[in-house]
């Protein structure tokens, strides 16, 4: 019998280690020799880290959790970033409700980086409040963030790469003409669509959709097999906010070829979609303009404010 993990609580992370990227490997599936595909919320996963310090220097409860692959490349140098945090109570559970705005600071070898980040919560449709934390590293390197709240400073780190070390498209690239599976030609995708019932998006392959000459949505996601406690409902969220596509494209990849057919998902094969976009994490979204560049990304977790906001450029 096929064994779906539970879902994941997301936990702080700390420093880098051998354990930690092999688990990461397995709470997403694999890719292979190719590399393996991570999650959002492996423990002990990078050089970024999240810990507590209360105002006055001592402990306190709570903690700063990153939303975004830390075992793999995932920031660049340059490019504007967006990193969803949570806050975790005493017990490392996600807040449901955060109250804000919250006060983000970004400093590397004990000095500032820019101005201080005010962030809005949201958590409209999510299972878990977030903090989308938007905000451009200058160069490569190991940089700490810190959030107030509630009387005290949490804590992170997060490490920053060359844009060479990244292949998935991000703002600014154009989408890449793959082909994508269809009802026409599943590309030994099966099931072509894990929603319950199945959407509508797959009729169009994303390289038609990107010389179209029309603007396109394209979420990257398996509703059926996400295993972790924030995937959320994004393709539910597209399906409100694009309940009429007219003139654009809306595309709907799964992230396993075969999810059905392996009784782990670490062993499933990686659809066609991600393996082309290099992509070490899900869920995702990718919003192209008319001309193919994507203008708006949003990973991991997205509520129903945000989106409409990665919507508004093309609308």
């Amino acid at each position: 019998m096929r064994r779906r993990p539970e879902p994941e609580i997301l936990v702080p992370t700390r420093a880098p280690s051998r354990r930690s990227v092999l688990r990461a490997g397995a709470l997403l599936g694999g890719l292979g020799a190719a590399g393996a595909l991570v999650g959002c919320g492996d423990d002990g996963s990078s050089a970024g880290g999240s810990t507590t310090t209360a105002a006055g220097g001592g402990a306190t409860t709570g903690a700063l959790i990153a939303s975004f692959p830390q075992s793999t490349p995932y920031i660049a140098a340059g490019s504007p970033a967006r990193l969803p945090y949570l806050i975790a109570d005493r017990e490392g559970v996600p807040l449901r409700s955060i109250d804000g705005p919250v006060r983000f600071t970004v400093s590397r070898d004990g000095t500032p980086v820019g101005e201080p980040v005010e962030v809005t919560p949201r958590s409209d449709g999510v299972p878990r409040a977030y903090l989308p934390l938007a905000f451009t590293f200058a160069e490569p390197g190991i940089y700490d963030v810190s959030a107030e709240y509630g009387g005290s400073t949490l804590e992170g780190s997060v490490q920053v790469v060359d844009r060479s070390k990244i292949t998935t498209p991000m703002v600014g690239d154009r989408l890449p003409a793959v082909a994508s599976p269809t009802t026409a030609n599943a590309m030994g995708v099966d099931p072509l669509c894990s929603r319950d019932p199945v959407c509508p998006y797959h009729s169009v392959s994303l390289d038609a959709a990107v010389a179209s000459g029309k603007p396109t949505i394209l979420v990257v996601s398996t509703p059926a097999f996400c295993q972790t406690a924030v995937c959320g409902p994004l393709l539910d969220h597209v399906m409100e906010a694009v309940s009429e596509p007219g003139g654009i494209n809306v595309i709907h990849s799964e992230v396993y070829a075969n999810p059905t057919a392996v009784d782990d998902l670490a062993k499933a094969t990686v659809a066609p979609v991600p393996k082309a976009f290099d992509m070490a994490f899900e869920p995702a979204l990718f919003v192209a303009d008319a001309s193919g560049v994507v203008v708006s990304r949003g990973d991991i977790i997205v509520d129903r404010g945000e989106l409409a906001e990665m919507l508004a450029p093309i609308r």
